[in-house]
This record gives structure tokens, C-alpha cells and sequence, in this order.
């Protein structure tokens, strides 16, 4: 999973088996200031482990999520 100070990119699976990484990509992600950029282009699979995730970071702070996938 790329990321740095303003721009996460996770690929491949999003699923409870990758929650707790995927939260601290979140975590890091979140404590600049600013607009955070979620570009999901690669991700191949999504379970609600990661939208949930996905939703307290967005309640959190700002968050634009592109690349959503068919």
C-alpha cells in the first residue's frame, strides 16, 4: 500500500484480513492537515471490514476518495 503525506493507494484485496494495516495507512494519512486523496484505481476487492474504515475516516476529516472500480 503507497503512501505518503497527502495520497494513499492500496491495491489488490481490502478485506478484514488487511484491516489493520489498511487502518494505519488511514491513521498516518490522516494527521496532516488538509484534503486527503484515497486513490482506489487498483484495489480488487472491498469487504465492509474497509468501508467502514473507510467511513470513520471520512467523518474524521476531509477525504476524496477517486478511482472507485466498476
Amino acid at each position: 500500500m503507497d503512501t505518503d503525506s497527502k495520497l494513499c493507494k492500496p491495491s489488490g484485496e481490502l478485506t478484514i484480513f488487511e484491516a489493520a494495516s489498511f487502518k494505519e495507512s488511514l491513521i498516518r494519512l490522516m494527521s496532516n492537515d488538509g484534503l486527503d486523496c484515497m486513490d482506489l484505481g487498483k484495489v480488487t476487492r472491498v469487504d465492509t471490514a474497509a468501508i467502514q474504515l473507510m467511513w470513520a475516516a471520512r467523518k474524521v476529516g476531509r477525504l476524496l476518495v477517486t478511482g472507485i472500480p466498476q
